[in-house]
């Protein structure tokens, strides 16, 4: 009797114990714990974490790497600080993020760590503290529906408005804009075929311009030719020779011309001073000053001269006349 009793004391104590275990091991496996790997804590900052709750896997590129570990709020309850504890030999990704999302249908969250160029344009949340993680919460599917019921709301208000709108004289007036628009578009193409044909004589011009700048560019070339011709045969070096000897003569006829110029000035100055003297000198003898002016005023004074003329002239005749009563020739 006292075998049996020790037996079942046994097994009830292996039965505990057993049970221990398994709920030791079940613990640490909801935990997603592993026995022998190296855990690391990192943060994550959110404005909201939806249904999000401690012990929700996380997950990189799909693959579970670990568990939320704590959920808190800052001092202030303006964010959301969630600790997730992962595999410590994980490699997180360049720039990473935190997203939140549901993970199925049946109410499971999930937070995944990924690079931010993966989902660039969602509003993270970002901390000042560098160590922290920026993350972001995807809407779940309660308020996706609430979204869709308001969506649908504003649907039926807009429905409601264009029926009140939408009448039978504003389908009247739609049709004849309708009727407007086409005439309007065959008075366009009507237009655009006016304006083909003036674009096709417009074309005609310029192609008979092209082909008149073609033969002027003909033109111009054969003259290039010529000037290369000229130069080839050392022409166009005796041609600037012979320029070179014209100028030579220019400037040495300007500078004879300046000489004479300059000479001219001065036998002006010269007559200038000459024909002041003489018109002082007529002056004065118009006054009658000097001997001169003396001689042209005084009548007397001439008739003398003449009367003394007129004795002279008979003087003259008498000695030719008479030589020997005025030259006496004695020969010794």
């Amino acid at each position: 009797m006292k075998r049996g009793m020790r037996r079942n004391d046994v097994v009830v104590g292996l039965v505990v114990v057993l049970g221990i275990v398994v709920i030791v091991a079940g613990t640490i496996w909801l935990q997603g714990m592993r026995l022998g790997q190296e855990q690391r804590e990192v943060q994550a900052r959110f404005t909201e974490i939806g249904q999000l709750l401690p012990g929700n896997e996380v997950k990189l590129r799909g693959v579970p790497i670990g568990r939320v570990d704590d959920i808190a709020l800052e001092q202030d309850g303006r964010a959301v600080i969630i600790t997730l504890s992962i595999q410590g030999e994980v490699p997180l990704p360049e720039d990473p993020v935190v997203l939140l999302s549901p993970e199925s249908f049946f109410g499971d969250w999930q937070a995944e760590i990924l690079p931010r160029r993966n989902y660039p344009f969602y509003n993270y949340t970002e901390s000042p503290d560098p160590s922290v993680l920026p993350g972001y919460s995807l809407p779940d599917i309660s308020r996706l529906t609430a979204v869709a019921d308001r969506i649908a709301q504003n649907m039926a208000v807009l429905s409601d408005r264009v029926q009140t709108a939408f009448t039978e004289e504003t389908a009247l007036n739609i049709r004849e804009a309708i009727e407007n628009i086409s005439q309007v578009s065959e008075e366009l193409t009507g237009l655009v075929s006016g304006q083909q044909r003036v674009f096709q004589q417009v074309a005609d011009n310029l192609e008979e311009t092209t082909e008149a700048l073609g033969a002027a560019a003909e033109t111009v070339q054969r003259a290039f030719a010529q000037v290369e011709s000229a130069i080839g045969e050392d022409r166009l070096v005796e041609i600037v020779q012979n320029v070179e000897r014209s100028t030579a003569q220019v400037d040495s006829l300007a500078t004879e011309l300046l000489t004479m110029s300059r000479d001219l000035k001065a036998a002006a100055a010269s007559a200038d001073t000459t024909f002041a003297a003489v018109g002082s000198i007529a002056s004065r003898i118009e006054r009658g000053e000097g001997t001169i002016g003396r001689l042209l005023g005084d009548t007397m004074l001439y008739y003398g001269l003449r009367e003394s003329t007129i004795e002279l002239q008979a003087l003259l005749r008498d000695i030719r006349e008479n030589p020997r009563r005025y030259i006496t020739i004695r020969v010794f």
